[in-house]
C-alpha cells in the first residue's frame, strides 16, 4: 500500500495513517493492532525513538522515490513534534 503523505502539504490524516501504515509494516500487524502499537510507542521518550527507528528503517528499504519523500516528511513531522513533546 502506497503512502498518503503528500511532502508538500501538511495533513494529519495521512500522517497518522501513514504511522500506522509504516508500524504494520515494520511488526507484521493488522492495521488496527498497529494503531494500538502507535498508541503505545507514542506515550514517552523512548517509544517515540523507536518509532523513529521504525520509520528510519522504512526509509533505508524504500527504493521508490517518491515514496521515499513521504518517509522523509513523516520523519520531520516525528521529530518537530518530538521536540514539543519533550
Amino acid at each position: 500500500m502506497r503512502l498518503q503523505t503528500d511532502p508538500s502539504r501538511f495533513s494529519i490524516t495521512a500522517f497518522l495513517s501513514d504511522q500506522v501504515t509504516l508500524v504494520a509494516r515494520h511488526e507484521d500487524l493488522s492495521p488496527g493492532a498497529a494503531l494500538l502499537k502507535l498508541q503505545e510507542l507514542s506515550r514517552d521518550g523512548i517509544g517515540r525513538a523507536r518509532l523513529m527507528e521504525i520509520i528510519r528503517q522504512a526509509g533505508e528499504r524504500e527504493k521508490d522515490p517518491a515514496e521515499l519523500s513521504k518517509i522523509e516528511a513523516i520523519q520531520t513531522e516525528i521529530a518537530a513534534w518530538t521536540s514539543y513533546a519533550a
